[in-house]
Parts: structure tokens; C-alpha cells; sequence
């Protein structure tokens, strides 16, 4: 480990060309023995052989995944094996496109009594909070002092909520100082592969293989294949953000089936369903994370998104009956994708569909243009940029007259006419009399989850230096005219498996399984809101103890 850190950089650097050499070819050969009906084995749905093997086998190559491989491997397991579904260039799940920001409280104490705030009354149990809180105020000493990362401080989030007890201990941190860019991710995926971590990418876990009666894990199948795990398994496979059925069953209160991913498009709930077949109990997956109206960027069909940054100010969102339904500035007024509304901070309803309609100067100026350090079509390089690729590839669209652009994207012209018609007299009165637009918006976030108060009355500091959004004369909306689907982006989702603060997934009596570790978004303890980087801090702390415990265990089968 001496020699790492002068080498990270041209390995990251390496590894964003798609240079770094790929994990060792794993064998897959028929392992003999282990029969799932043989007279003196465990009952269960064990193959007749097992086609490979290791003493750990990790499902996730996020911050998570890598996280629990680089602690097992660090506690002294020899063979690690880390399964992950997407091709190599694709990998690393949505921690590998996110802001790679960690929060990193300074006390156990106040990072309790903090988020105990932001959870707002959807309590997690004493003892798990309590782990949970130390686990993420371990994070500095574990990647600066035993891993050798360089972590600086951020502004960001620092804290993102300092009205409330405990803000003041709350710090966030990148490592090298750079935001996004898979600053954290790249250095893990460095550490684990001179660790001689084994990586299987392509590889979809769908089955645990376990004893009917004890729940006891043996393995899992895995692109077809059954893997034998030794020690256990550590499920750290993120959430369900990019499957819509999952969603619409777990988001239906909100009103809108439809969103984006901002986030891996692998994320399609396979622990969820992985942990339901053996009969874990799920918790908080209603729970979500967001950014807040984005556009698709990649195809008509693909939910893959990004976030438009409009370089003007001649445009309006519509719903799908063709009317405006929101202020449409948000940027720096929503936290994680909610905004405080009637005393509750509930996630940005978007109805399905909508659309972001635009007229000249904004369609003429490249609304994805500005430099971003995270999402899936920037990092990976999937998704379109100008205006002009968006047109040719279908996702926006371009008219001459707001009826020809009514007609092209299914809503009643007359409809839409008229919607534009009254917000251009707005413009023309210089007063947006539905929603404001234009009006400055002012700081206010210092605020108390529970009961949604502001630590200073309403405005009470509104002053130039506090506004968010500026005071902007609107403009009105001229041809050509231009259109793009918009909805709520998700950055991730936080249900899965609850889990014990040894990181042991618990059945429906609230039991440890054996040999079963979840880590990560797939089971996290934020069910309501949360500081910006406790995703990726909890990621970090849960992996590491899910490797560590599961690589203290003796193999399943050594009483056999």
C-alpha cells in the first residue's frame, strides 16, 4: 500500500480511457459435492455441484461493494469475489456518477441528535442509529489513515441543514478535493484491485442459495451460474431507481409513475427481490433521493437523464392537461428533491407527462451545455448535449407555431395556446400573478424537520445576500418554439433490506440471517431526508463492516 497514492492518478486517469486491465478471468468449474437433498446435507435449494467458488462473494462495485471487498480482503480473506452486472466501462454503479461527497460528522453525539431531526418522527431503532453514526465518523480514519486517500474539506452540505442541533458537527469532504468526477469511486476500485479483489463483470446475482430451515446463505446464482460463498454474502447491489414497475408499486402516492434515473440504469431492485425470496424484512422503500426536473438524454425510450440548465429565461413547465403547475425556478430551493410545502417536506411531484416548453433564445442555447461532474450520460459519455443531438435523436422537438408543437407532443393545441397566451401577457404586465416567476426567492432552509420551522421567521433575513434566486424580468414566449419531456430525476432510491448495526440482514422477526450482509442505498437508514454525502458516507462505513464481520466467520461447510 506504500507506493498507492503516487500512483492513483495515472491509474484513475487510465481507468476513465478504459485502460485499467480488467479483474483475472475467474474459473467456472464444477466444483464436486454439496448436494441440496443428500442424505446427511443441509435441505435446501443447493445445486448438485457448485460452478465456483470464493470465501466472499460481494453482489456491487459501487462505493459500497468495494467498500465490504476491500475490508474483507484487508481482514485477511484470501479470495474475494466481487459481482458486478454491468460491463466493465459501465461500472460502478451510481456511486461511480454521483458527487462522490462524504459526510463525516465530527461527533457521534450531534450526527445522532442531527439526523434524528432530519428523520422527522420516522424513527430507526436506538441501536442501529447509534452504529450508524459511528460507522460514518469512522470513515476518516479508515480511507485516510489505513486506505491513504487525501480527503479535503467541501463546502457543499457543510452542513446542508445548519439551522437545526447538531448542524455544527456535521462536515462533508472529497477526496483529493474534487466534486463528482468518481473521485472516490476511482481510488477504491484501485485499492481493491491491487488487494487482488476478483471481479466478475456481466454478472446478474438473482437467487441466494440457503438451508430452508435455518435461512442459512451458502451462495447465490449469478449469471447462471452457482457460486459457492464460504464465509457469507454481502448483498451491496444499490437500489430500484431504474426500474418503473418496482416504482410505481412503491411511489404511487405520489402522484407521478413516471420518473428518470440520474443514477445507474443496472439499479433494477435485484437485492430487493433477492431479499424477499429468502424473507427479509424490507424497510423504507418509499424512501428516495433526487435532483429535481430533468429531461431524457440518451433516447426517446431511455429513462436515462440529466439536468437542464436553460441559458434563458423564455420558458415554462406544463403538465399534462397543457397548464403551468409550478414555479419553475428551483435550482438551490429543493433538498435532495423536496421542498417544505404545507409543513412537511414531501418529494417534487411532477405529473406524467410533462414538459418543458421553451422559445427562442432558451431552445437556441444548449440547455445541457453547462460543465457537470456527475450523471450517468456525463461521466459515461452515453448521452447527448446540444440542443441540435436532442432534436435528431427525438427527445426534444422544434415548431414553428405553438399548435404545430401542441400536436407533435399530444396535447390539445387550443390548450396550450392559451396557456402561453396568458403567461406572455404576464411578461408583458411584468407580473407572473400565478406563480411569481421572476420574484426573488431567499434563503430559507435553516429549518426543523419535525415541525418544518425556519430557524429565522419568514424572510425575516431576505436581503440580497440571502437570495437564492435573484429578482429577473420574465420574458415572453416567441417562435420558434421547442419542447422537452421533464420529471422527477432520481438520484437514488434508500429501500431494501433492514439491516442490524453489524450490517446482518434481518428476517421478518427482526433475526440476523446467517451469512447475509447488506451495505449501501439497499437498506439505508434514511427514510425521510438526510445530509447531502450521508449516501455515499454510509456506503462506505456499512461495506466496510459488512466485510469485516463476514470475513471473521468459519466457512458454512467446515462442520460438514
Amino acid at each position: 500500500m506504500g507506493n498507492k497514492q503516487a500512483n492513483q492518478g495515472i491509474s484513475r486517469r487510465n481507468f476513465l480511457k478504459g485502460t485499467t486491465v480488467a479483474a483475472a478471468g475467474f474459473a467456472v468449474t464444477g466444483l464436486a459435492g454439496c448436494g441440496g437433498q443428500s442424505e446427511g446435507k443441509p435441505t435446501g435449494n443447493l445445486p448438485d455441484s457448485w460452478d465456483s467458488e470464493a470465501d466472499v462473494v460481494v453482489v456491487g462495485l459501487g462505493a459500497a461493494g468495494l467498500s465490504a471487498s476491500i475490508a474483507a480482503k484487508m481482514a485477511g480473506v484470501e479470495h474475494v469475489l466481487a459481482l458486478e452486472v454491468a460491463p466493465e466501462e459501465l461500472s460502478g454503479g451510481t456511486t461511480r456518477v454521483s458527487g462522490d461527497m462524504l459526510m463525516i460528522p465530527e461527533s457521534v453525539d450531534d450526527a445522532i441528535t442531527y439526523q434524528t431531526e432530519l428523520n422527522a418522527g420516522y424513527e430507526v431503532p436506538e441501536d442501529l442509529m447509534k452504529a450508524w453514526a459511528e460507522g460514518v465518523c469512522e470513515n476518516m480514519a479508515w480511507l485516510s489513515d489505513e486506505l491513504g486517500y487525501d480527503l479535503q474539506p467541501a463546502t457543499a452540505a457543510s452542513p446542508e441543514f445548519p439551522g437545526i442541533p447538531g448542524g455544527d458537527k456535521i462536515k462533508t469532504y472529497y477526496v483529493d478535493g474534487i466534486c463528482g468526477m468518481s473521485s472516490l469511486w476511482l481510488p477504491l476500485k484501485d485499492t481493491a484491485d491491487e488487494l487482488g479483489v476478483e471481479i466478475m463483470y456481466d454478472t446478474r446475482a438473482t437467487e441466494l442459495i440457503y438451508n430452508y430451515e435455518t435461512k442459512e446463505v451458502y451462495g447465490l446464482i449469478a449469471g447462471g451460474k452457482a457460486i459457492k460463498a464460504n464465509k457469507g454474502v454481502v448483498l451491496a447491489c444499490g437500489g430500484f431507481a431504474a426500474n418503473p414497475e418496482m416504482l410505481k408499486n412503491y411511489s404511487v402516492s405520489l402522484g407521478c409513475p413516471r420518473s428518470f434515473v440520474c443514477g445507474s440504469p443496472y439499479n433494477v431492485g435485484d437485492g430487493v427481490r433477492m431479499a424477499q425470496q429468502i424473507g427479509a424484512d424490507l424497510w423504507h422503500m418509499n424512501s428516495y433521493a433526487a435532483a429535481s426536473t430533468c429531461v431524457r438524454a440518451e433516447s426517446p425510450d431511455s429513462l436515462v437523464c440529466n439536468i437542464p440548465y436553460p441559458m434563458g429565461v423564455d420558458y415554462i413547465y406544463v403538465n399534462n392537461e397543457g397548464k403551468r403547475f409550478m414555479y419553475e425556478e428551483l435550482r438551490g430551493t429543493l433538498r435532495h428533491g423536496k421542498g417544505k410545502e404545507r409543513g412537511v417536506w414531501p418529494l417534487l411531484a411532477v405529473p406524467t407527462p410533462s414538459y418543458m416548453i421553451m422559445g427562442k433564445d432558451t431552445g437556441a442555447k444548449d440547455i445541457l451545455g453547462a460543465v457537470t461532474y456527475m450523471a450517468w450520460p456525463v461521466i459515461m459519455e452515453t448521452g447527448k448535449t446540444t440542443n441540435q443531438e436532442l432534436i435528431d435523436a427525438g427527445i426534444m422537438i422544434k415548431a414553428d407555431t405553438i399548435e404545430e408543437l401542441a400536436e407533435k407532443i399530444g396535447y390539445p393545441p387550443e390548450t396550450l395556446a392559451e396557456t402561453i397566451a396568458t403567461y406572455n401577457q404576464y411578461c408583458a404586465e411584468g407580473t407572473d400573478k400565478d406563480f411569481g416567476r421572476g420574484n426573488a426567492v431567499y434563503d430559507d432552509y435553516y429549518f426543523n424537520a419535525a415541525d418544518a420551522s425556519t430557524a429565522y421567521g419568514e424572510g425575516e433575513l431576505s436581503s440580497d445576500e440571502t437570495a437564492i434566486i435573484k429578482a429577473f424580468p420574465i420574458q415572453p414566449i416567441e417562435p420558434p418554439f421547442y419542447a422537452i419531456e421533464i420529471a422527477l430525476g432520481l438520484l437514488n432510491t434508500q429501500g431494501g433490506a433492514k439491516r442490524n448495526g453489524m450490517s446482518e440482514v434481518l428476517d421478518l422477526n427482526g433475526q440476523p440471517i446467517p451469512r447475509l450482509y447488506s451495505a449501501g442505498e439497499f437498506g439505508s437508514i434514511y427514510g425521510y431526508m438526510y445530509n447531502g454525502g450521508g449516501n455515499i458516507s454510509e456506503a462506505v462505513s456499512t461495506g466496510r463492516i459488512a466485510g469485516e464481520q463476514c470475513a471473521a466467520l468459519e466457512p458454512w461447510d467446515a462442520k460438514q
